[in-house]
């Protein structure tokens, strides 16, 4: 094992046990939001590295597919392009795995969308109100984009009092938070703020300082920044911070697609599928699946409209038995005509990662 993204790419092989191509380990890693990506990333419990990666390349994974096989890493299945992590490769994971563990509060299906923006509010908050309170008012924004920028300006415009408060308050907010951290995960975090007399790192710059694997810095930083947005919780011990977050709070469910949001407002008026189909003219697979996404991001969404306890029972029974997500043996084992694989898929979305 050589670097933390093969660490990662491993990882993956193991969790899709065989049952996936190494092109789904691609689209996972690059936050590919299609039915069949985000149903994988809850089946196989791989909600933490989605969207983690969107500059990754099929070129990176193949050379490390190749570099997999030589080391005898992986062996391949009778699927195409999918592999089995081998007992060297195991091994070789879990020792790699021991001296930098895989992070704690990585959830990139949760704050993929989410956590860039929390940061550059959090990070230019902090340079524009360090500015103000040394008295330099004039600074070149860290933060170049201009939604970024009327966001800052208008959280100072709502929260008028002493600069030098608000200053002390993020200052004691931010530490509260980042003193359950790891010494690495704080140092990296605090590493990357600008100030009035520095300047953020880059995870190249940081990684050097720490004499660690750049790849691995940049996880740990998602990790630290995930975690503050799973703690800063409903606000009450962290109100300036986690004001930040108010819009993505009032508003729908953050992680399902645009699409998806429309068609669960027809639903929630009572529509049937059919209709929302011919409302929306898509296909009433297109609808299926986003249903199934809505039961992903939302186990407690009642499914027995379109699956009956009875077959909910048969197909969750096929699948513990089974130990497989594949659609086909599922169906093979209910051995029921009347289940479609659509009721199938809503029963695996409803158990996820069991």
């Amino acid at each position: 094992m050589n670097n933390y993204l093969q660490a990662i790419i491993l990882y993956a092989i193991k969790k899709f046990q065989g049952e996936r191509s190494i092109y789904a380990i691609y689209h996972m890693l690059q936050g590919k939001k299609s039915s069949q990506t985000i149903q994988d990333a809850h089946l196989f419990g791989l909600t933490n590295i989605f969207g983690t990666m969107p500059v990754f390349t099929r070129q990176q994974l193949n050379q490390n597919i190749e570099q997999f096989l030589r080391d005898g890493f992986i062996d391949l299945t009778d699927k195409t392009d999918a592999y089995e992590v081998s007992q060297a490769g195991e091994e070789a994971l879990a020792r790699y795995l021991l001296d930098k563990p895989f992070p704690t509060y990585l959830n990139g299906w949760k704050y993929q969308n989410i956590a860039p923006v929390f940061w550059g509010r959090v990070s230019l908050l902090i340079q524009t109100i360090s500015h103000i309170v040394h008295n330099e008012r004039r600074f070149y924004p860290i933060q170049r984009s201009p939604k970024l920028q009327y966001f800052v300006k208008e959280f100072l415009h709502t929260n008028r009092q002493d600069r030098s408060l608000i200053a002390r308050q993020i200052y004691e907010e931010l530490v509260s938070l980042l003193e359950s951290q790891s010494d690495l995960k704080r140092d990296i975090f605090i590493l990357k703020l600008t100030g009035v007399n520095r300047i953020g790192l880059t995870f190249d710059q940081i990684a050097k300082r720490k004499e660690a694997e750049e790849e691995y810095v940049r996880f740990l930083f998602f990790d630290s920044l995930h975690q503050l947005l799973a703690e800063l919780g409903d606000g009450a011990d962290h109100p300036l911070l986690a004001s930040l977050t108010n819009e993505w709070k009032r508003g729908g469910n953050p992680h399902l697609t645009q699409s998806t949001q429309t068609t669960l407002q027809y639903l929630q008026e009572g529509r049937s599928m059919s209709e929302i189909a011919e409302i929306r003219r898509l296909k009433q697979n297109t609808i299926e699946d986003h249903l199934v996404e809505i039961v992903l991001s939302d186990k407690r969404f009642p499914i027995a409209d379109y699956v009956s306890s009875d077959d909910e029972r048969e197909i969750a029974a096929a699948i513990t038995e089974l130990g497989t997500k594949k659609l086909k043996a599922i169906k093979q084992m209910v051995d029921n005509k009347q289940i479609s694989f659509f009721q199938i898929r809503l029963v695996l979305a409803k158990m996820g990662d069991q």
